[in-house]
């Protein structure tokens, strides 16, 4: 029993404002669970959850919030349900849903409108009290928003949909063998993977 009042103590739900993160989590988790998948699929959709959400826990977490101690997010002394949500959930999903609708033509249309959702979800965390600053502004966070949508998450997309090189030759010699009229004689087994390399670029 001690145990678990120990383990709800350490949620630390009883914090001002911590409503706030818990209802925007709950809402992008149902919009990424289901939007239609445009440009991401359920794999990307993981790995852009873990590489997203572990990056932002370090960063604002270990360094920022830790090291710099430019802000506190709810108890400064207790790594609660809420530092998980705000730093780990809301984040990721707004890169899931970022890259989900992503468009090269309109590039700088979403990177602004991200960094401006991004913007008001931390400036609501300051205005409910849950988030309080020490050195830091919220407008300091723009440039990185900026950063994090403009280059590092369009790099992301396109590693995400880079093609594992192997399964890459195969599909290209497999679309070879069925185009009309091929002979599969005519072709040479040790140059079956060097015409796939020759495929894909």
């Amino acid at each position: 029993m001690f145990k678990m009042n120990t383990f709800i103590r350490n949620l630390d739900l009883q914090q001002q404002g911590i409503w706030f993160p818990l209802v925007i989590s709950a809402i992008v988790l149902l919009f990424i669970l289901f939007m239609p998948k445009r440009q991401i699929n359920w794999r990307g959709i993981y790995l852009t959850f873990g590489v997203v959400g572990f990056v932002a826990l370090m960063l604002d977490i270990f360094i920022v919030a830790e090291y710099f101690d430019l802000f506190d997010i709810g108890d400064p002394n207790i790594e609660g349900f809420g530092d998980l949500v705000t730093y780990g959930i809301i984040p990721a999903c707004l890169a899931v849903a970022y890259l989900n609708y992503f468009n090269r033509k309109n590039k700088w249309l979403y990177v602004f409108l991200f960094t401006l959702v991004s913007f008001l979800f931390e400036w609501g965390l300051t205005q409910v009290g849950y988030m309080k600053l020490k050195g830091w502004q919220n407008w300091y966070s723009i440039a990185v928003y900026l950063i994090v949508y403009g280059l590092w998450l369009p790099w992301h997309l396109k590693l995400l949909q880079h093609p594992y090189d192997g399964a890459a030759e195969q599909n290209a010699l497999s679309n070879k063998i069925h185009e009309p009229g091929f002979n599969m004689d005519k072709l040479e087994p040790d140059k079956m993977l060097s015409f796939g390399r020759k495929k894909i670029k």
